[in-house]
Formats: C-alpha cells, structure tokens, sequence
C-alpha cells in the first residue's frame, strides 16, 4: 500500500502520484484520469485514450480479442476478401 498527502496546489488541492505506480499503469504527465466515488472511497483510473501515443502492431492491437470477423452480408466480397473495387487516385495494388 502507498499513501500520499493532498497538497494545495493554487486553489485546488492536489495528489502526487509515485513514479513507481504511473510506471506500473502507464500514467505520463498530461494523461487524464477519471475520479469515481466508490463505496471504498474515492477512485483514480487512467482514462482510456482515443489514440495510442506510440505506434501499434496488429498483435497489441488485437490483445485479448477472442472472435471471429465476417464481413456484412451486404458487402461485395470475392471468396474471404472484401471486393473495394477498382483503384481510384494514386493507389499502389
């Protein structure tokens, strides 16, 4: 267990967060957190990010994903690929 002090920061109060904890959870300056009151009191969570701030392979992207995809039936398809048609613009094939 860690605990801090709520500090005065201007005209709000404020929580220094260890290192070692935004290490464990990825926490970086500037990240928002979301505060929840809980039934054991207040909560801090990372709030999720819309965008990764470092670059993602398709295995992370994909992480803990169990399903299968198929396409809607109204989607073009030819055998398991989805039929986009033909090139328009300056498309490399």
């Amino acid at each position: 267990m860690v605990s801090a002090t709520l500090t005065k920061w201007g005209n709000s109060q404020g929580v220094l967060i260890p290192k070692s904890l935004c290490d464990k959870y990825g926490l970086s300056v500037g990240d928002k957190l979301i505060i929840e009151e809980g039934a054991a009191g207040i909560e801090l969570k990372p709030q999720r990010r819309r965008f990764a701030t470092h670059p993602v392979d398709l295995d992370e992207l994909f992480e803990g994903w169990t399903g299968t995809y198929e396409p809607p039936e109204d989607w073009p398809c030819v055998g398991d690929e989805i039929d986009w048609g033909e090139p328009v613009g300056k498309e490399i094939w």
